[in-house]
């Protein structure tokens, strides 16, 4: 369900988002929705059309970045904690990282030959998905030796913001679409998703001119140029 969600994604996202540079964005009239996926929206630059799906993982990308760099000691304490056993070779690499574990709020404890339980999380775990976040998150060491914190925590944004973002064919109401690029606009690169792909697509009224052959050939007639 979430193919930019593979490591490989991830990585090739970690390395577009390296080194990105603010962004403004221009100030947007929305004013339509297109098959549950691409949003309209009118500025004084022309016609804009949003990805609603790419502009939602840009947000929520920039705010678990935020969150996700915000360790503190007010976590979800788990009803049922999880318990986690991993194959001998990949226990002595989360031994490695532990540290850089707990850096994100994941603190696990030893609980027998090879098994760790974690009894908390962070509380910007999506609720019901705390186990798959979590060996998400341990499958990034076993797949790198050499991550380092700085970029365990961006991976872990791009991860968040791809689970939490609307998909395809979802109809948003006006109010839920004008809040989207409200929060849009705030982004330091409101233009391009986590992963490089474009948020908008922008058309200039002399973009729409030229499609609707509404600008004059030099070289037509006279008579042309009265109709």
């Amino acid at each position: 369900d979430h193919p930019e969600l593979d490591l490989a994604s991830l990585d090739k996202a970690y390395d577009k988002l390296d080194g990105e540079e603010h962004s403004t964005f221009p100030e947007l009239e929305y004013f339509g929705q297109m098959h549950g996926t691409y949003l309209f929206a009118q500025g004084q630059g022309g016609l804009y059309i949003i990805d609603q799906h790419a502009a939602q993982e840009r947000c929520k990308y920039e705010y678990y970045r935020i969150e996700i760099g915000n360790v503190s000691s007010n976590q979800q304490r788990l009803l049922v904690p999880i318990v986690l056993t991993y194959p001998t070779t990949d226990a002595l690499k989360i031994e490695e990282n532990l540290d850089k574990l707990a850096d994100l709020g994941i603190e696990l404890e030893d609980f027998g030959k090879n098994t760790y339980i974690l009894r908390q999380h962070p509380t910007w775990f999506k609720q019901g998905e705390e186990e798959e976040i979590v060996r998400e998150m341990i499958d990034m060491f076993l797949n790198d030796d050499k991550l380092t914190v700085a970029k365990f925590r961006e991976k872990t944004a791009i991860m968040m913001s791809c689970k939490r973002s609307i998909k395809a064919n979802h109809h948003l109401e006006e109010e839920q679409a004008k809040i989207l690029l409200k929060k849009l606009s705030t982004c330091e690169n409101p233009f391009n998703c986590p992963h490089g792909r474009p948020v908008l697509v922008h058309f200039t009224s002399k973009d729409m001119e030229h499609m609707f052959k509404r600008i004059q050939d030099p070289h037509q007639t006279g008579f042309d140029d009265e109709l």
